[in-house]
Formats: C-alpha cells, sequence, structure tokens
C-alpha cells in the first residue's frame, strides 16, 4: 500500500476547493524554493495543467494537488492545513500552515520557512522514504 508523501487536512482541501472555484486553474502544484530566513521555503501555487506526468496527492474529486518530484525529498510526513482567522482564539489571519515532521526538519517561527535536518538514523530514514514512495 503506497502512502502519501504529503497530507492535507479536510479545512485546507476545502479551502483550496474554494480557490479553484474562483479561479480559471485546476490543479495545485506544491513544492520548495530555495532562499529565505531558514533555508527553504514551501511553495503552493495553481497551475492550469491537467496532465501532469508526476504524482497526485490527493483522492479528492474536487482538488488536485501535485507535488514536484524533485522536492519530495524535503516534504515526506509534512502536513497542510488551513487556520480560518478566530479572533477570539487569538488567530489574526487566514492562511495555510504547514506541519513538518521534527524528525525531518526544523522551521523558523512563522513555520513557513524550513531547514532539512535528517535527524533519524540513515537507515531509518531510508526505510521510511522506500515505503512512502
Amino acid at each position: 500500500m503506497r502512502k502519501n508523501i504529503i497530507t492535507v487536512t479536510k479545512n485546507a482541501l476545502k479551502k483550496m476547493n474554494c480557490i479553484l472555484q474562483k479561479s480559471n486553474n485546476k490543479n495545485f502544484l506544491f513544492g520548495i524554493n530555495s532562499g529565505a530566513c531558514n533555508g527553504f521555503n514551501y511553495n503552493l501555487q495553481l497551475i492550469e495543467n491537467t496532465k501532469l506526468d508526476i504524482k497526485q496527492q490527493t483522492n479528492n474529486k474536487y482538488v488536485k494537488l501535485y507535488i514536484e518530484p524533485i522536492n519530495e525529498l524535503y516534504l515526506v510526513g509534512l502536513e497542510i492545513d488551513f487556520l480560518e482567522e478566530d479572533y477570539n482564539k487569538g488567530i489574526f489571519e487566514s492562511k495555510f500552515i504547514y506541519n513538518a515532521d521534527k524528525n525531518m526538519t526544523s522551521t523558523c517561527g512563522c513555520g513557513v520557512y524550513f531547514t532539512p535536518t535528517f535527524s533519524m538514523e540513515p537507515k531509518k530514514y531510508l526505510l521510511y522514504f522506500a515505503y512512502v514512495l
């Protein structure tokens, strides 16, 4: 059984679906960019192409999320969530958040930038990555 590299919560899928309904795009592409305060940052973008030759990460009929293959190693165990603004809970903006596997990355305070740590023993990490793929 193949396990997804990342997990997308119901809240994130709901927001992605809302974005797709308001745009001319059909899919999302998720990856990373180098730079920023902590080495890399997450990149979620809208794309039109529906015939991509890369793995689809969601089984939702409305939202298609693809991962750039070269970035898979850095995204293992990541969860994409969406937080709604709620002043009573101290949440002052609506935004996607990225919950990284603490064995794989360290993040800065905002949670958008990260540095790969690969703190697992190399042997365990390779077995984990092989299981996911």
